[in-house]
C-alpha cells in the first residue's frame, strides 16, 4: 500500500478514461483516480505474487505480458512518428528483460528464487507502466493498422488483459476456499498449476502450458490494435484451440514421470 500510495503521490495514477466514441475522454475525480490506481497495483502485485507457485511460472508470464505491452508502447510510435522515449516502453522493457535473464537459473529444477520480493518488485514495475501510458499517453493520437478503438482504450483494458491468467487464478482461489467455509488465505494445493500436474501435466509441461496461455491472453488485445483483417482472428484462435488441445490432450497421450517436485517456498494464497 505504501508502494502504491507513492506512485499516485508522484503522477503515476490513473488521468482519464477514453469514451467508446474513440474521441471523447472522462476525467475521474483525483481522489477517485488515486484510489483506483492504488487498488490497480495492490492487485497486480499480489496476482504476480499468488502465480509464483512452479520454477519458472511468474517470470516467464510476467515477461510475456511485459513484451506484449512494450510492442503496444513502441510499434504504433515508430509508426506514426511520435517519440519512442516513452517511460512506459523503458518500464516495460526492463521487466521483460530482467526476467529473460532470470529464467535460465529460476526455471526447473531452479538454482535461483525470486521469493516475494521480487514477483512484488516486477509486480509494481508492471502496474506503474500501465498507469504511465494512461497519463502520458492518449492512444487517440495513434493511428494504427488494427482496431483504433481498441488502440485508445488499451491502455486501461491492457493491465487486465496482461495478467488475466495469474489474476484469474486468486479470484478462484477466493471463492473456492469462501464457498468451502473457509478463510480466503487458507492455504491449499489446487491453484491452477497444482491441477494442471493432477490432471498429469510434468512440472516442467505445467509451465508452458501456463506460458502458452499467457501469450495469446497477453499479446491478442495488442495484435488486434496493431493489426486489422480476418487472417488476425483466426490466427488467434487457432492459437486458443492449440493451446487448449495441449492443455487436455497431452496429459493423456504422454503421461510424464511420478516426479512433480518443483513447486516453490510455502504458499501464500
Amino acid at each position: 500500500m505504501l508502494a502504491a500510495a507513492l506512485l499516485v503521490v508522484f503522477g503515476v495514477r490513473f488521468y482519464y478514461f477514453p469514451g467508446l466514441d474513440g474521441s471523447s475522454q472522462f476525467i475521474p475525480d483525483p481522489a477517485q483516480g488515486a484510489l483506483l490506481s492504488v487498488v490497480v497495483v495492490i492487485a497486480t502485485i499480489n496476482a504476480v505474487n499468488f502465480v509464483d507457485g512452479l520454477d519458472g511460472l511468474a517470470a516467464g508470464v510476467v515477461g510475456i505480458g511485459a513484451v506484449a505491452f512494450f510492442l503496444f508502447c513502441y510499434v504504433p510510435a515508430s509508426k506514426n512518428d511520435l517519440t519512442l522515449a516513452t517511460t512506459g516502453a523503458l518500464l516495460t522493457a526492463s521487466p521483460a528483460g530482467a526476467c529473460a535473464g532470470f529464467l535460465p537459473h529460476n526455471f526447473h529444477p531452479a538454482r535461483l528464487f525470486m521469493g516475494d520480493s521480487g514477483s512484488m518488485l516486477i509486480g509494481l514495475v508492471l502496474s506503474a507502466s500501465a498507469l504511465t501510458v494512461t497519463g502520458q499517453f492518449a492512444g487517440n493520437e495513434i493511428d494504427s493498422d488494427g482496431n483504433n478503438l481498441l488502440v485508445t482504450v488499451l491502455p486501461v483494458l491492457l493491465p487486465a488483459s496482461l495478467l488475466m491468467v495469474p489474476v484469474a487464478d486468486p479470484v478462484l482461489a477466493v471463492v473456492r476456499r469462501t464457498r468451502a467455509g473457509r478463510s480466503p488465505f487458507a492455504p491449499d494445493k489446487q491453484h491452477l498449476h497444482h491441477r494442471l500436474l493432477e490432471i498429469g501435466h510434468s512440472q516442467r509441461r505445467a509451465v508452458y502450458i501456463m506460458w502458452m496461455w499467457a501469450a495469446p491472453v497477453a499479446g491478442g488485445s495488442v495484435l488486434v490494435s496493431l493489426r486489422s483483417g480476418a487472417s488476425t482472428w483466426v490466427g488467434l484462435g487457432a492459437a486458443f484451440v492449440l493451446v487448449a488441445v495441449m492443455t487436455f490432450v497431452l496429459p493423456v497421450l504422454h503421461k510424464p514421470g511420478a516426479n512433480r517436485a518443483g513447486c516453490q517456498g510455502p504458499e501464500t494464497l
